[in-house]
């Protein structure tokens, strides 16, 4: 939960400490953009060292390096040098520690078959609640700090959170399965890659909303954040508890379909209330699209690589949300948030009914 806190805080934070810098909307979604990209990168090559080498000292290098790009990113962008801000943002993401994908790989031999769903949602739990609290912990700090303290509050809580997993006894035993030696790696799953279609589609969305959230309202930023994450608390835990069974395709495109609509709603939105209402809705959707995605690949993970499919689904989400958050930053620039808030909404239903047409690669049973 301390390691999860800062990732609801970070994105907004670069966000606000390059706009002020530079006074554009596009150069701050860039940054976020970086950033994103680093993480989705950084996710990767994790996974595969965490599978292959166990999971503490990986996670204690990366900790480790990700707190001096943090720190060079606060320098940077305190003297408006772009081109430093972009690296050390990329670097930032890239380091970041793979706590909560580290987390879902122990699960397996913490608990009975019977209470993986309960643990995977547990773990959504573990994510959400922090990102929930994390968007209002930084409306609270940055008028009397400014955004460059909270990224360095929140290099401080990514390393903490870090260092209490990776030399927890569970994580220092831990090792992955058997491995299978394929190129593809974790994506040589039908179904996982599948997972991965649906989780870029939902980042870009998430991706749109961050930066159209922050562009429309910017002095409601924070609870603007934190109006998502509470709809995707609220959903995962309804669906982790609840919603089990049925065709994961089609309650994948369900989601989809859903997603585009709050969408629209939130395009019409002309006040902060209304605006905060549609994210809410939105985010009911995401969240239990996250513990679909993350059970499934749970499930349809090769073997030998658990980790690896769980850090490459988040980071194609996060890939996508660099995509979104950098459209939409030139868009807000240009169009306004509505334009972007409605082409993201148009695209969805595309997304369903490509769900639909892989539904044979994921098993009826289980999520």
């Amino acid at each position: 939960m301390i390691a999860s806190m800062p990732i609801g805080m970070l994105n907004l934070a670069v966000l606000l400490l390059v706009q002020r810098s530079q006074g554009r909307f596009a150069t701050a979604g860039l940054a976020v953009g970086m950033l994103g990209a680093g993480t989705a990168v950084g996710m990767v090559v994790q996974g595969r060292l965490i599978d292959r080498f166990g999971q503490t000292w990986v996670l204690l290098a990366a900790t480790g390096a990700q707190s001096f790009a943090m720190i060079g990113l606060v320098v940077a962008g305190r003297s408006g040098a772009v081109p430093t801000v972009l690296v050390c943002a990329f670097l930032s993401g890239a380091c970041e520690p793979q706590v909560n994908a580290s987390l879902r790989a122990l699960w397996p031999g913490l608990v009975p078959p019977r209470l993986l769903p309960a643990a995977m949602t547990l773990s959504s739990v573990l994510f959400e609640a922090p990102v929930l609290l994390g968007p209002l912990l930084l409306t609270a700090i940055v008028p009397a700090t400014g955004p460059a303290v909270a990224i360095l509050l929140c290099a401080v809580l990514f390393a903490a959170g870090t260092v209490i997993l990776a030399t927890s006894s569970a994580s220092r035993a831990w090792r992955g399965e058997g491995r299978r030696d394929d190129l593809a790696g974790a994506l040589a799953s039908p179904g996982v890659r599948t997972a991965l279609l649906f989780a870029v589609g939902h980042g870009v969305i998430f991706g749109v909303v961050q930066v159209s959230a922050a562009a429309r309202f910017t002095g409601y930023a924070g609870f603007m954040y934190a109006a998502v994450s509470a709809g995707s608390l609220s959903g995962a835990m309804l669906a982790g508890t609840r919603l089990q069974g049925g065709r994961p395709a089609v309650r994948m495109a369900v989601l989809t379909v859903l997603c585009a609509v709050a969408l629209g709603a939130a395009s019409q939105a002309a006040t902060p209330v209304t605006f905060a209402v549609s994210l809410l809705a939105l985010g009911s959707c995401l969240g239990p699209a996250g513990v679909l995605g993350y059970s499934l690949v749970g499930r349809l993970a090769p073997p030998g690589h658990t980790v690896e499919a769980f850090t490459t689904i988040t980071a194609a989400g996060l890939g996508a949300v660099a995509v979104g958050a950098s459209v939409a930053g030139a868009v807000a620039d240009r169009f306004g948030t509505a334009d972007a808030l409605l082409a993201t909404a148009a695209g969805a239903p595309l997304l369903a009914l490509l769900l639909i047409a892989r539904r044979r690669s994921l098993p009826p049973a289980g999520c």
